[in-house]
């Protein structure tokens, strides 16, 4: 582990800073910023690797920093002044990192998986909410596609609560490659369907069967899902509501349906 001291808002200052900001950087360096202790937690026990940390050298570290600062090869020990810039909250972190992108990996799934395809999300709060979601209701797999926010993107992660580093997520960069994606999947199960979260439907999300496996489609806030994938959805669903409400926030809609989900499967 190197240290290097960073007093000015010099070469280093401003890569950090980039990866911070500029979604082209992450890809090309193949790194992302993350804030958040709880998200650094989860990143050393989920098995990413830390490229560095940065602090500020006039904080007291905690025990728990401390303990964790050989597992970078490198550490940025910044001034307070560079450290705020780089912080979003009101009170500046003790700790940041720098966190290298997983490889992908062929997903692994269970007998019977529910799998969750998010079409162009575009709002980053609401992505990482949904990772979150994920996570907590027993998803084996997210994909999302399109013209999409950068998963990368560090409102996307701390939206996640450490989520981001337990769930496997993966890109679905064309039409073809989800068309193979469903074939490979029912493949895998036979009874697994594609089920499409519509308005345009007069089934109600309580009513469907979703006790085998199931790849649900989440489209995107402001146009729902495109025309292909409802196109090429086994059966449609909506969330009941009282009259003159059309519409949820897309992670509120994505919890409510694997609730519905998860409960059918546990009662």
């Amino acid at each position: 582990m190197k240290a290097i001291s960073v007093s000015k808002d010099n070469a280093i200052f401003q890569q950090i800073y980039a990866l911070k900001e500029n979604r082209n950087k992450r890809a090309q360096t193949k790194m992302f910023f993350v804030e958040g202790v709880q998200n650094i937690k989860d990143a050393i026990t989920f098995g990413w690797q830390i490229e560095a940390f940065i602090y500020s050298n006039k904080t007291n570290l905690s025990n728990w920093a401390k303990s964790v600062l050989n597992k970078a090869n490198y550490n940025y020990i910044l001034s307070p002044d560079l450290m705020s810039k780089l912080s979003d909250k009101d009170e500046v972190s003790e700790i940041l990192a720098i966190i290298k992108i997983k490889e992908f990996k062929q997903p692994k799934y269970s007998k019977n998986p529910i799998i969750v395809l998010v079409d162009r999300p575009s709002k980053k709060g609401n992505l990482g909410t949904i990772i979150r979601s994920c996570d907590a209701l027993n998803v084996e797999q997210i994909y999302y596609s399109g013209h999409s926010v950068d998963i990368y993107d560090h409102t996307v992660i701390t939206a996640s609560m450490g989520s981001f580093f337990k769930m496997p997520i993966t890109f679905v960069p064309s039409n073809m490659d989800f068309l193979k994606l469903v074939d490979d999947l029912k493949s895998k199960f036979s009874d697994l369907k594609v089920v499409a979260t519509s308005l345009q439907t007069n089934n109600r999300l309580q009513d469907y069967d979703f006790t085998k496996p199931v790849l649900l489609l989440i489209g995107n806030e402001t146009e729902g899902l495109c025309k292909f994938y409802n196109e090429n959805a086994d059966d449609f669903v909506k969330i009941s509501m009282r009259p003159n409400i059309d519409s949820l926030n897309i992670a509120c809609a994505t919890t409510t349906c694997l609730y519905e989900i998860n409960r059918q499967r546990n009662f």
